[in-house]
């Protein structure tokens, strides 16, 4: 394979998962809106965390679903048609979002949404990790995750356009990825199959003799945490901006959102390059350690006391730097652990699974907002406790550093 091809396959994984992460935050960054709309100004009040925790919680499942069932598929299928299939999965049902008159129907939908994106992660970091020899993969693996900070200023430059204009139109720009899949009909080829091509991998063999299941499991709780983390503080960042900014109108909450959004991901632009080279120099255990500790540390001190948007807009960039940032090793790491036929397999069950498992966080935190009507700076910093569960399983996961893809 050419080195012009390798670098063209890794500029259509990076769109899609560009797309895929823009989709998710239109939702974050539309939900007050939407769902003061479908419940009304006292029934938002009264409900509206706990629903849109919920709501969450719901996605998160199905993106877990999708990562589980397309990344066996991607194994057996193929990554690039695997892609081109999901893409068009999230996209679709993403402007479907914009015709819901209910907030179940807006959960049902959020499900179908997940599917897709779950299952386009799964199949691009299997791709990435066949086609880039290993000095090279973690460079690859850092602009791969940069996608988490490029996706969200799309969706915030969305949302600060329409700031006048109805919730509905922020959804229906979701319908912009399938051009993503034209590119990658044209550009992005199955890496070569080897000389002595042994049968696709399966969730049984995942889980039979040998050190795959325990290499799964482990990928799975440090997924969890980091997971969990990275996704709590960004979901709730613009309930943040709403409480730091009542008496306003809507449309000048939706512009400080946006500005808070530029500012938190330029903070995970700097993470998503900083982890994948620490990891490198440092290995992947003791880079994802520094994360685990200076994640909820951060978390945990900025948010005590009165948050103000002025305080947001070094406290989003600060959080995000740590908790997204430490999440990109994973698309290096976790593609590490597992051999050809399983990589896919291997890393959706990981990653995925993981979601399955921190799935009910975002509507505890809801619950806890709800319950006494605090701020959502609680919920936030609470849920940063999480990382003691990653510092805990790290002891059993394997140091991957300076050694060759599992044949």
């Amino acid at each position: 394979m050419t080195e012009r091809l390798r670098w063209q396959i890794l500029f259509v994984a990076w769109l899609g998962w560009v797309f895929d992460i823009m989709d998710t935050a239109l939702f974050n960054l539309a939900k007050s809106r939407m769902l003061t709309d479908l419940l009304g100004v006292e029934g938002y009040a009264a409900r509206g965390p706990q629903i849109e925790g919920l709501i969450q919680t719901v996605f998160i499942v199905g993106w877990a679903v999708g990562g589980l069932a397309f990344g066996v598929l991607a194994d057996r299928w193929g990554r690039s048609r695997t892609m081109i299939l999901t893409i068009l999965l999230y996209c679709c049902f993403t402007a479907l979002t914009a015709a819901c008159q209910t907030w179940e129907q807006v959960a049902v939908v959020r499900f179908l949404t997940g599917l897709g994106i779950g299952g386009e992660w799964a199949a691009g970091a299997a791709l990435i990790a066949e086609v880039f020899p290993d000095s090279k993969r973690p460079l690859a693996a850092a602009l791969l995750q940069t996608a988490a900070a490029v996706g969200p200023v799309l969706a915030a430059t969305a949302n600060l356009g329409l700031a006048h204009q109805s919730w509905h139109w922020m959804f229906l720009i979701g319908l912009a990825p399938a051009i993503v899949t034209v590119f990658i009909r044209t550009i992005v080829k199955e890496p070569e199959k080897r000389p002595d091509p042994q049968p696709a991998g399966s969730l049984k063999e995942l889980f039979g003799p040998g050190p795959w299941r325990k290499r799964a499991l482990v990928a799975m709780v440090i997924g969890t945490v980091g997971i969990a983390g990275a996704g709590n503080a960004a979901y709730w960042m613009p309930n943040l901006v709403r409480e730091a900014s009542q008496g306003l109108a809507d449309a000048e909450i939706a512009a400080r959102t946006s500005f808070v959004t530029y500012a938190q991901h330029g903070g995970t632009l700097l993470g998503v390059f900083a982890f994948p080279l620490l990891a490198k120099r440092l290995g992947r255990r003791p880079a994802l350690v520094l994360g685990f500790v200076g994640a909820p540390l951060v978390t945990w001190f900025a948010l005590q006391g009165k948050v103000t948007y002025e305080s947001l807009l070094w406290i989003a960039p600060t959080i995000s730097c740590l908790s997204i940032g430490l999440t990109a090793i994973y698309g290096l790491y976790f593609p590490e652990l597992f051999p050809t036929r399983l990589r896919a397999t291997g890393s959706g069950f990981a990653y995925n699974t993981a979601r399955i498992a921190q799935s009910p966080l975002p509507w505890v935190t809801g619950l806890l907002i709800g319950a006494d009507k605090s701020s959502p700076a609680h919920g936030v910093a609470m849920a940063a406790l999480v990382y003691v569960l990653g510092l805990a399983a790290l002891p059993f996961a394997p140091e991957t550093k300076n050694k060759p893809l599992p044949a």
